[in-house]
Order: structure tokens, then C-alpha cells, then sequence
């Protein structure tokens, strides 16, 4: 028989091996396409044996036929004993960094790595109902994270009361701050802070001075 053309005897010993083993078996990457021509050359046999009048003819027709339905069988069984396998070791390697894709055809390769992509991806969806907070915060980009610090910056402001125009007046120092300033009370009752590292203020000069001297701010420009 032509080597471009599997034998039924090696289709037996296919389907023996993926049957008897875990893993994923080795087969040529040609070996469907080869089992297609054996196919054609069965259902060609039939044909000619169809148009013979003997005896002989009517046994090749009826082996013939036979050989090619349990063909079909085989080649069905094999199609799903890889599948399960392929199918299987996807879903155990959904985390994995390294994929062992050995002894996989292309097409095989293609149904493993979708495999993964939709497990992952009905994870995901799923997983995200229980942490959508977490996940906003992956989210957020800089520009939200800027916005949410400058509302941070009006609360304190807010806080501290100096947010009206009196800010701008020589009672007041403008300061940025250089370390985390806990929340307190100054002497006129009122509370101030908690001041972020980074955070621009303007507060009592008396206060000020006493924050630019414990190295807590520095004086900055009023632009």
C-alpha cells in the first residue's frame, strides 16, 4: 500500500494506544489526511465491486463495506479519546506559565489554546462579581487617580477653612507639605490636617512656621 494511504492495521493500533494511555499519544501530523485516502480508496472498492458479477466480487463488496463503517468508528474514537485529553490537560493548565503541547497536531494546538482562553475568560467574568471593588482599582488609570487627589486636596481645604479668599492674605503661609501630617488641634480650637506627603496647603502663619521649622513643609510661591 502507498505511504500516502494508512492501513487498517494501523488505524487498530492508533486507537489501541489512545485508548490504553493517559497521555496524549504521537501520530503523524499527515495521519488524517492519510486516513481520508484510505477512505476514497474503501468507497472506490465498493464501487467496482458493484459493477462485478461473481462471487468473489460479492465477498470484496460486502468486506469492503464492513472495513468501512468500522473505519468510521475508529476514526471517531480516536477523534474523541485526543479530544478528551486535549480538553483535560487544558483545563488543568489554565494557570500554568509553561504549556507542554507535545504530540498535539496544529489543529489539536488550536482547540487546547482556545480551551484555555475560554476558561480564563469565564473566570475572570465570574470571579469579578465578588472583587469588582479590587478590579475598579486595577483600572484606574492616572488620570482618575490625579482627579481623586486634587478632591482630596479640596477636602482638606474644606477642613481647615481656608478655601475662601481670606486664603490669599498675609495671615496665611502657602506650603507644600514633605511628610504625612496626622490630624490635629491648634490652639484657636479649630482641627487641621491630616496633610498627605505632596499636598499643597495654606494655613496660619503661626502654624506655618512651626511646620517649616520641624522640616514637616516648605514655602512655596503663590502662583
Amino acid at each position: 500500500m502507498s505511504n500516502d494511504i494508512i492501513s487498517y492495521e494501523e488505524l487498530r493500533r492508533v486507537q489501541s494506544l489512545e485508548r490504553d494511555e493517559k497521555s496524549l499519544q504521537e501520530i503523524e501530523e499527515s495521519f488524517f489526511k492519510k486516513v481520508i485516502k484510505y477512505i476514497e480508496t474503501k468507497k472506490n472498492m465498493i464501487k467496482e465491486n458493484k459493477n462485478k458479477d461473481n462471487v468473489f466480487s460479492e465477498q470484496a463488496l460486502e468486506k469492503n463495506k464492513h472495513e468501512l463503517i468500522n473505519i468510521n468508528k475508529i476514526i471517531k474514537d480516536i477523534c474523541e479519546r485526543r479530544r478528551r485529553k486535549i480538553v483535560n490537560q487544558a483545563l488543568n493548565n489554565t494557570s500554568a506559565r509553561v504549556h507542554n503541547i507535545e504530540n498535539m497536531l496544529p489543529e489539536e494546538e488550536e482547540l487546547y489554546n482556545k480551551t484555555i482562553e475560554i476558561v480564563k475568560e469565564y473566570t475572570n467574568n465570574f470571579m469579578s462579581n465578588f472583587n469588582s471593588n479590587s478590579s475598579e482599582e486595577k483600572k484606574e488609570t492616572n488620570e482618575e487617580k490625579e482627579e481623586k487627589s486634587e478632591k482630596r486636596e479640596e477636602t482638606n481645604e474644606e477642613k481647615e477653612g481656608v478655601h475662601e479668599e481670606s486664603e490669599k492674605s498675609n495671615n496665611k503661609y502657602q506650603l507644600k507639605v514633605k511628610e504625612q501630617i496626622p490630624e490635629f488641634v491648634w490652639k484657636d480650637g479649630k482641627k487641621y490636617g491630616p496633610f498627605e506627603n505632596g499636598e499643597t496647603i495654606h494655613i496660619e502663619k503661626t502654624i506655618g512656621e512651626i511646620l517649616i521649622k520641624g522640616g514637616k513643609a516648605i514655602e512655596i510661591s503663590d502662583e
